[in-house]
């Protein structure tokens, strides 16, 4: 079975604690109650992770976005400060990996959008695939609403306006017509004002957003994005959205580039995204709907595991299980911007989607280390060049900007730099990159 299949990300019970039926059979009523009490939130990618990839490697990005310090990262599993029996390990059997305390886990969700290389993959009900749905449809339902304003303020004009030529009649309208209008909100956001169900996605934290649903809400006809995040300053998680402001300038910036009629911005207000009289609020009905998919989720995750146990007992094969899908979100968000067009003059575009990666060939050493340690292959040996000096290739579409080839480099040959166009971005051949035959040299970094 894959390790991506086999350990999830917030499993945190003891071994004698995961199996509630003890040696017998499995009973599924007792694994859906102890799911639904104790939700799986992601599964661990362990090829993108990069601790469990280099033993070497400094990176604790999850653990340090974690607002309740459920995450550990690196603790060794047979020491008596840092006892494994604590944590969960998603790591296979070694102590590099990170490890969630899963008493402690809010379900916040920020180790997920934390994570650099993507290596923590968000399972249902708020897997990829059902946040970015909750995107459309909402920003769907802001362009609906818009229209039937416009329509209703066009006939109300037309009425008003009489004889008047019908040139008059269609621009009059157009220039009183309100942005579509979506966004985002918390639950506790929900049950404190009076939210439109239909243009709100709903979140247990809004540290789930990330550039790729904004953008995606916008794709889908919102014009007016608004973050509420009303109810954070009093929030005991509020470390969880510190860098949602960046996030947001984040996704802006892509907007502005690609020259989307869309603004995205934290309000703390519902001014936005307020139902009228007339309209569904949020609140109780999203709610029962986030948590119907959540049943539904739980009962398959029990029915697999149920399958899983007396696969074992019976000493048959359990079947490879279907994988998520890595950077899910960012080639939703890369097919987007395509879409969309390419903008004109070629330009730049904002870091957050991919900077450009030059290797300077008199400080390289020519081993290569970048391209086997790059975690999504963005960076890879593609064989021989002439002269006996290494090809390596370069995918912009692929890269993280995790920064793992800058850290592996001994001698600083590496640069990476906001200067990537958008033709290269969408290129349809990878950059080559050409680097000496291997040696030593004099000095290291």
């Amino acid at each position: 079975m894959p390790a991506l299949a086999a350990h999830t990300a917030c499993v945190g019970r003891r071994r004698d604690e995961r199996r509630p039926w003890g040696n017998g059979m499995p009973n599924l009523i007792d694994i859906a109650q102890r799911l639904a009490e104790r939700p799986m939130v992601a599964l661990l990618h362990e090829e993108r992770c990069l601790p469990e990839r280099d033993l070497g490697s400094t990176c604790t990005r999850c653990a340090e976005a974690c607002p309740v310090d459920a995450i550990a990262v690196g603790l060794e599993r047979d020491t008596e400060a840092s006892p494994a029996a604590a944590y969960g390990s998603v790591a296979k059997n070694g102590p590099a990996g990170p490890r969630i305390d899963d008493d402690a886990c809010v379900r916040c969700g920020r180790c997920v959008t934390a994570c650099p290389t993507a290596a923590l993959l968000a399972i249902a009900p708020l897997d990829d695939d059902a946040l970015l749905e909750a995107s459309v449809r909402a920003g769907a339902a802001a362009a609906k609403r818009a229209a039937g304003f416009a329509a209703e303020e066009a006939e109300g004009q037309g009425d008003s306006i009489g004889t008047r030529d019908a040139e008059a009649q269609v621009e009059a309208p157009q220039a009183a017509v309100a942005p579509a209008c979506a966004g985002f909100a918390c639950e506790r956001a929900l049950r404190a004002g009076r939210i439109d169900a239909e243009r709100t996605v709903a979140l247990p934290c809004m540290a789930w957003v990330d550039e790729a649903l904004i953008v995606h809400m916008a794709c889908s006809g919102a014009q007016r994005i608004a973050l509420l995040t009303a109810p954070c300053a009093s929030c005991e998680y509020a470390e969880a959205v510190v860098d949602l402001p960046k996030t947001v300038r984040s996704a802006q910036r892509i907007l502005d580039t690609w020259q989307f009629d869309a603004a995205a911005s934290i309000v703390e207000t519902v001014d936005d995204v307020a139902a009228s009289e007339d309209e569904d609020a949020a609140g109780e009905v999203s709610r029962r709907g986030l948590f119907s998919q959540a049943r539904s989720a739980l009962v398959e995750a029990a029915a697999d595991a149920a399958s899983a146990q007396m696969d074992a007992l019976t000493g048959r094969n359990t079947a490879d299980a279907p994988e998520p899908e890595p950077d899910r979100r960012r080639w939703q968000l890369l097919d987007d911007l395509h879409a969309a067009g390419l903008p004109a003059g070629d330009a730049v575009v904002p870091r957050a989607l991919a900077p450009r990666v030059d290797i300077d060939p008199e400080r390289c050493s020519g081993c290569a280390l970048c391209a086997g340690f790059c975690p999504t292959q963005a960076l890879r040996k593609a064989g021989k060049a002439p002269g006996g000096r290494t090809l390596l290739e370069f995918d912009a579409a692929l890269c993280r900007d995790c920064g793992t080839c800058t850290d592996t480099c001994r001698y600083g040959a590496i640069s990476c730099e906001e200067t990537l166009t958008v033709s290269e971005l969408f290129a349809l051949e990878p950059r080559a990159i050409v680097i000496p035959k291997r040696r030593v040299l004099p000095n290291r970094r």
